[in-house]
């Protein structure tokens, strides 16, 4: 993470490069079968509410230690990098190289 950079900034930078400067709707980067098969969530939006996550503010406010302290400790990733990381590449696979518009 970069000096001054917030979980959310991360989250807009990282999903800008995998996404060719495309819109990809934050539910479909983190597809429910993702979550399934790698958390004990079945959506993201149940993630997010479980470590306290309703809205932008409370989203900006959570400390990155936490966040990855909880991704670990919820999911087969060691830290929110590596989930924001697979769930890029997934979503890659599933809908760029098969040449699906967005």
């Amino acid at each position: 993470m970069q000096a001054g950079e917030t979980i959310l900034d991360r989250i807009s930078r990282e999903c800008a490069i995998r996404q060719n400067l495309k819109d990809i709707p934050f539910i479909h980067y983190f597809s429910n079968d993702f979550m399934e098969r790698n958390t004990m969530y079945f959506c993201i939006e149940d993630f997010m509410k479980a470590i306290g996550v309703v809205d932008k503010v409370t989203l900006e406010k959570i400390d990155q230690n936490n966040w990855d302290l909880i991704v670990s400790q919820t999911t087969v990733f060691k830290d929110w990098s590596e989930m924001l990381d697979s769930a890029g590449n997934e979503y890659y696979q599933l809908h760029m190289q098969k040449g699906l518009a967005i």
